[in-house]
């Protein structure tokens, strides 16, 4: 089971099997996390898996993960993580070096992600856990990352005879994400400006001038002073000019040709203040941003990835999936060396026969790179399916008539023979059924006589009887 806590205490893992109680820090597990779900979107249908290895200490009975290390797979088979000879040779030296750790760690495990499968440890995983990892105290954790739904994980451990459970976890549990951490130490980061509140001419020092909107003619224009000031401007409310027409500044009075509707001057204040507020809200947005960006680019990126237009020179990737007949027997054919097959390493081919219950077939690497499959179709249109991965499903359709199976020319000695056998069939029926006859009249010829024994019986007991006596 799993226990929640806070960001300075440690979280615990246990299972009935499991021979000691795992900790681990919650802050460490949500990096592990975000890594990982970066990863995920890092590429379309799946994106990419990565690993590490998990850093900590091992006393009285528990687990302690403290620390972790990403190990930088190149990736040379793939998307997942399957690591090449340079990838084993950078997890020993990272596995080396950790065993200096100032602090008194050493490696008590290792991580990484399952993307395009369920959380488990396959043969690859198990045989890397044993050669790098062989203590009986070091784990295994995998991660699962959704597009739609929280990071799950799970550890994996030797029992107490010494094998690992990789099917699947024993105790599966949701990877929390940790709230934002406040800045340590230094100068608070820069936030914009509040804005302002408006003032009126009055309240401002020095040559002040009001936005000059469209000029619109004075039925008696006055002569207006050349004065050239400051860009300062600043509008003044529409119910204050009413309150107040004849306003002046502090040294010289207003001109009648830079006074402003109140309709111009209010939809000004109104775009200066909306571009106010967005500057803030965009400021608080990037502030922010390790809140709300990862959540949202989770469910983002697939809807993107779905709908974004494919370039010209992109092409989709293929196998060139296809299905030909040899008198009944369907020949199931792809591209065994097409790269997408070279980097999946599994698929499922799907065949519908017809109203036959669809037939699953899951394919190795083995079988894929063979690129053929028969089958014996019993329908005249057959559907074929290959999914490889998630980058690849394709479907083929099969269509033509099923051939007709002639019988071979029979043996006269066999037919002459089937004859013969024939008609002694006939000749034993009649013979039975003439013996069948001969027996009912056997039967109803002994009834009758026993009716007539009856008879005779009764009537000679009739005769020895005395005759009553009359009075």
């Amino acid at each position: 089971m799993t226990e929640s806590s806070t960001e300075s205490a440690l979280g615990t893992w246990s299972a009935l099997e499991c021979p000691y109680t795992i900790e681990y820090s919650p802050r460490v597990l949500d990096d592990i996390r975000l890594a990982v779900v970066d990863a995920f979107y890092s590429l379309p249908r799946g994106g990419a898996e990565i690993g590490g290895i998990l850093l900590g200490r091992f006393a009285d009975g528990r687990v302690s993960i403290l620390e972790y290390q990403a190990l930088d797979c190149e990736h040379a088979m793939g998307p997942s993580f399957t690591l090449s000879p340079n990838d084993l040779t950078q997890l020993a030296d990272l596995l080396a070096a950790a065993q200096q750790h100032p602090d008194g760690m050493r490696p008590v495990g290792w991580y990484h992600s399952h993307t395009r499968s369920d959380i488990f440890l396959s043969d690859a995983d198990q045989d890397l856990h044993k050669r790098f990892f062989p203590e009986p105290w070091q784990v295994a954790l995998v991660l699962k990352p959704s597009t739609f739904e929280p990071t799950r994980g799970g550890f994996f451990f030797r029992e107490a005879d010494g094998s690992i459970r990789g099917s699947a976890s024993y105790q599966e549990f949701v990877v929390e994400a940790q709230p934002i951490r406040q800045v340590p130490s230094g100068a608070a980061p820069q936030m914009p400006p509040a804005p302002q509140p408006l003032r009126r001419e009055a309240d401002v020092s020095g040559p002040v001038i009001t936005l000059v909107p469209e000029a619109q003619p004075e039925p008696a224009p006055q002569p207006v002073p050349q004065v050239a000031p400051e860009p300062v401007a600043q509008a003044a409310p529409a119910q204050e000019q009413a309150a107040e027409p004849e306003h002046e500044s502090l040294d010289l009075p207003a001109p009648q040709f830079l006074q402003i509707k109140p309709d111009r001057s209010w939809r000004s204040l109104k775009i200066v203040a909306a571009l106010a507020l967005g500057a803030g809200l965009g400021s608080a947005a990037f502030e922010t941003r390790q809140v709300w960006l990862p959540p949202m680019l989770e469910k983002v990126s697939p809807m993107m990835a779905r709908i974004r237009p494919r370039l010209p020179n992109e092409a989709p990737p293929t196998v060139a999936l296809g299905a030909a007949d040899d008198n009944g027997q369907l020949r199931i054919h792809w591209d065994g060396k097409s790269p997408a097959i070279q980097k999946a390493g599994e698929g499922v081919l799907e065949i519908i026969d017809g109203a036959a219950p669809v037939q699953s077939i899951p394919l190795d690497q083995t079988h894929l790179e063979a690129g053929a499959f028969t089958y014996s179709r019993q329908a005249e249109r057959v559907e074929v399916r290959l999914a490889i991965g998630d980058q690849v499903k394709e479907v083929a359709s099969f269509l033509g008539k099923l051939p007709e199976h002639k019988l071979p020319p029979e043996d006269p000695a066999v037919r002459k023979e089937r004859d013969d056998l024939r008609q002694q069939a006939a000749k034993l029926k009649g013979d039975l059924e003439f013996q069948a006859a001969k027996t009912r009249r056997l039967e109803k010829a002994l009834n009758d006589v026993k009716e007539q024994l009856e008879k005779e019986s009764q009537r000679r007991l009739a005769n020895q009887l005395p005759d009553p006596v009359k009075k």
